[in-house]
């Protein structure tokens, strides 16, 4: 994927927080075209481009700029300088952090959508006013090829929208998403009314298994929709990690099993592990940092949200191979925690 377009000017070198936006481009940069046929569904290392280097002080006639991954980037804005030894530092991880093992961009979506809460923004072609959007917020399942199926009332606004035109969109952000960083997808397709009689009743069963409490959905005036066609997928990872899926690579992807259990693994390490966290993250990646929680845990790694002096930024903890099941993460996790603290002791 191309690095994001802007203007850029020449900037000084890197701050933590500069150094975490190039690293979240480098990862946006992923050919996960080649990533597929090296690895099995759902286990996929992704691909990165190569990154120019950051030059000190550069000169305005230079035309590699930081921030984007080369020339004609974002614009960051000034940053501080940093001693020869920090940026020495920086360059180390980025490097790191562009070979760090992740879920491909069609798994990570699909799996977004397949762990969510549940709920998401819909939008469609208002019927009452014609030529502009109608939004609402409102609940979903996803059904067997990650395509969202939905419940709604005759009297709901977007019901009789969808009458009219069945073209919409449905925007589902990560299980836990708290802002910009965090993960989000747009489904972009055809929804419609599904009257068959058995095909409705499939469908109850899977949004009441999402929905266990989702009585209401077997009132006389609730019909079943389904996206029946889908036309586009956007992907945003956070920031600097966007990208546009094409509907066959997402309907192929399967859904990331381990991001099932992530919540209940990154709170227990966050609540009772957080050194180990730390530690692990200076031995694995070489950055010291003072705090490091994990924000989520798929079967290729860590994904840690960690804090060094007045910066916050996401740093990517590889696990050493893939996880298959929820022991496997419990042991790589005990098996990096001691190799940790062994680096640590001989310091």
């Amino acid at each position: 994927l191309p690095a994001a377009s802007g203007h850029s000017r020449p900037l000084h070198q890197p701050s933590l927080m500069q150094l975490a936006y190039v690293v979240h481009l480098a990862a946006a940069a992923l050919v996960h075209t080649a990533a597929r046929r090296s690895c099995p569904p759902g286990l996929r290392h992704s691909a990165v481009v190569t990154q120019r280097a950051v030059r000190p002080l550069m000169s305005s006639a230079s035309e590699e700029k930081v921030g984007a991954g080369g020339k004609d980037g974002h614009d960051v804005g000034q940053q501080p300088e940093v001693s020869p030894e920090e940026h020495e530092l920086q360059l180390k991880v980025m490097s790191h952090q562009k070979e760090a093992a992740r879920l491909s961009t069609p798994v990570e979506a699909r799996s977004i959508v397949h762990w969510s809460t549940g709920y998401g923004v819909i939008s469609t072609n208002s019927k009452q006013y014609e030529g502009y959007p109608g939004g609402g917020v409102v609940g979903f399942a996803p059904g067997a090829d990650g395509l969202p199926i939905f419940f709604f009332s005759s009297m709901s606004g977007h019901t009789q929208d969808l009458l009219k035109s069945p073209k919409a969109s449905l925007t589902v952000t990560a299980n836990g998403f708290t802002g910009a960083a965090d993960g989000r997808v747009n489904l972009l397709g055809d929804i419609d009314q599904i009257k068959d009689e058995d095909a409705v009743g499939v469908l109850r069963t899977l949004y009441k298994a999402k929905h266990q409490d989702a009585f209401w959905i077997d009132f006389g005036d609730f019909s079943a929709f389904q996206m029946t066609s889908l036309k586009a997928v956007r992907f945003v990872g956070g920031f600097a990690r966007a990208a546009d899926i094409s509907p066959e690579e997402y309907l192929e992807s399967t859904p990331d099993p381990i991001l099932g259990f992530s919540a209940p693994i990154a709170g227990h390490m966050n609540e009772d592990h957080g050194d180990a966290t730390v530690a692990m993250i200076k031995h694995y990646i070489g950055m010291p940092v003072e705090k490091a929680d994990i924000t989520s845990v798929d079967a290729l790694g860590m994904t840690t949200k960690v804090t060094r002096g007045e910066d916050s930024f996401k740093l990517r903890l590889p696990f050493p191979r893939a996880a298959e099941s929820r022991k496997d993460v419990k042991d790589l996790i005990v098996e990096m925690t001691r190799a940790a603290a062994a680096s640590a002791a001989k310091e």
